[in-house]
């Protein structure tokens, strides 16, 4: 057997700052506690260089102005957690959650697909270090050796079979996470390492510290026997940034959706999944200049025509949804979840014609409804109600597969909607339309078919009822148009609804 255990050193101060490539650079420390019991629990190496260290309060920090203070968060945790969990899938399904900040994973038998042990934990630093995250990797024949090589290792470390206690002598005992008294006892004895417990003589030290202390004897002499306990982690894929100042341009937004974006997408493909769904919340500074939003969280959702993972095209669907829906405030924090779907997979037909890529019409048709409007772009769907135009227009979604050559041949009649539908002035002769005027011009009816006599929703506030015509119209130079007009029954106007083609 061989394992690979992955370390995340600093996790909290990584998982705060995992979004804040600015801050990474900058001396930054994370606090936690209620105040006035309000310390540092983790900070970055920029920090330490300047005399800052785990453990002091608050106002210490805030003393050096050049230190950017960020509170602890579990939600960026549980975040940055199932983000290199989701990494780290593509490499073992085997996979033990041990800790927030350290994983297990079974890659016996790997070494003809992903190579040596060694590129098989190159591999995972690459991917951890895609997600904005540094990691120290361990293998070992036995999870317990893994774990400790792990902790100890600079960037990666593999223990060979049977040289376990060997390369391990120089670990630090606090790494095995004894109980304090046993810790204790074994610092006034004035062991301190691995290779000084391994040492001690078994009965010596089973009769002072007893099955416990043989357990850590074992441990710092390699010899563990314990199994991998692998699980189905919850598949959430969401990232979230939180910013220092109200952002309002949508440049910058975009420049975000593009970051967090890429990093879900990163996680999709790790997975064999892609992005079907994405759902946008915005919170708003309501409190600034010129904020016309009355809701502190501006909420989006966008539905795609078919899963994809082009961060790209994902990017700019938010950006134009964004320019035709805005926020109506400066944005103080970005929140991305994605809903996962099984990649599509395609097969089109040896004599049917190629149609457009289904990305690119899509973002068509997003620009068409920042142009128009979202209510006249799209497919006809249904509406089960009793309205004078029963349908209203869905989002696209290719559907099966194309109609067959038979059926495209039909010749089918179209109306043309119009919106608003245009008001008319009808002259009439015997009770039929017989001259209609609009957009100033004198149009005969050479033929007239009607009235049709329709209502709907007189129990409520939507009540309507007309009477509509099919009207042949004479265009002149022996050009007709064939409309649908009606008369509205409760205003007692006449408009033309629609132009059949």
């Amino acid at each position: 057997m061989l394992f690979a255990a992955v370390y995340v050193p600093n996790f909290l101060a990584q998982a705060a700052l995992r979004h804040n490539p600015e801050s990474r650079e900058k001396p930054s420390v994370v606090v936690d506690g209620k105040p006035p019991q309000v310390r540092v629990v983790a900070l970055n190496s920029a920090a330490k260089e300047i005399g800052l260290w785990v453990g002091m309060t608050r106002a210490d920090a805030e003393t050096q102005s050049c230190v950017q203070i960020r509170d602890r968060s579990a939600r960026l945790e549980a975040l940055a957690h199932l983000a290199l969990q989701d990494s780290l899938a593509r490499f073992s399904p085997r996979c033990e959650d041990v800790a927030p900040d350290l994983f297990v994973l079974d890659i016996s038998g790997l070494s003809t697909l992903m190579g040596t042990p060694a590129e098989i934990a190159g591999g995972m630093r690459d991917q951890a270090r895609n997600l904005t995250l540094h990691i120290r990797v361990g293998v070992a024949g036995n999870i317990d050796s893994a774990i400790h090589a792990a902790r100890i290792a600079k960037d990666v470390l593999i223990l060979p079979d049977g040289r376990e206690a060997e390369l391990l002598k120089v670990a630090p005992l606090e790494i095995l996470d004894p109980s304090p008294g046993i810790l204790a006892i074994l610092h006034r004895w004035g062991i301190r390492s691995f290779g000084q417990l391994a040492a001690l003589p078994h009965l010596a030290l089973s009769e002072r510290l007893g099955q416990e202390g043989l357990r850590l004897q074992r441990l710092t002499q390699g010899l563990s026997t314990r199994i991998l306990s692998p699980a189905s982690p919850e598949q959430v894929f969401e990232e979230e940034m939180e910013f220092d100042y109200p952002v309002e341009d949508l440049e910058s937004l975009a420049f975000v959706f593009h970051r967090l974006l890429g990093q879900l997408v990163l996680r999709l493909i790790a997975r064999a999944l892609a992005a079907s769904e994405i759902h946008l919340q915005l919170h708003l500074d309501l409190a600034s200049d010129g904020a016309t939003a009355t809701q502190r969280v501006f909420v989006r959702t966008l539905k795609l025509p078919v899963p994809t993972v082009d961060t790209a095209f994902l990017t700019k669907l938010l950006q134009l949804d964004l320019e035709s829906h805005s926020p109506g405030a400066p944005v103080t924090k970005v929140v991305l979840h994605v809903e996962p779907a099984r990649p599509p997979a395609i097969q089109e037909g040896m004599f049917v014609p190629r149609g457009p890529e289904l990305q690119r019409l899509e973002l068509t048709l997003a620009k068409l409804r920042k142009l128009v409007g979202e209510d006249r772009i799209g497919s006809p769907e249904l509406i089960d109600r009793h309205l004078p135009v029963p349908f209203r227009m869905a989002g696209f979604v290719p559907k099966g597969s194309p109609a067959s050559a038979s059926l495209r041949s039909i010749s089918q009649t179209a109306a043309r909607i119009f919106r608003p539908n245009v008001p008319i002035r009808v002259e009439k002769m015997r009770g039929a339309p017989r001259r209609i005027r609009f957009s100033g011009k004198c149009y005969p009816v050479l033929h007239a078919s009607g009235p049709w006599r329709r209502s709907g929703e007189w129990w409520g506030r939507d009540r309507w009822g007309r009477d509509e015509w099919d009207l042949v119209l004479d265009n002149g130079e022996d050009n007709r148009l064939l409309v649908r007009a009606y008369r509205d029954l409760v205003t007692r106007h006449w408009y033309i609804e629609a132009e059949y083609d």
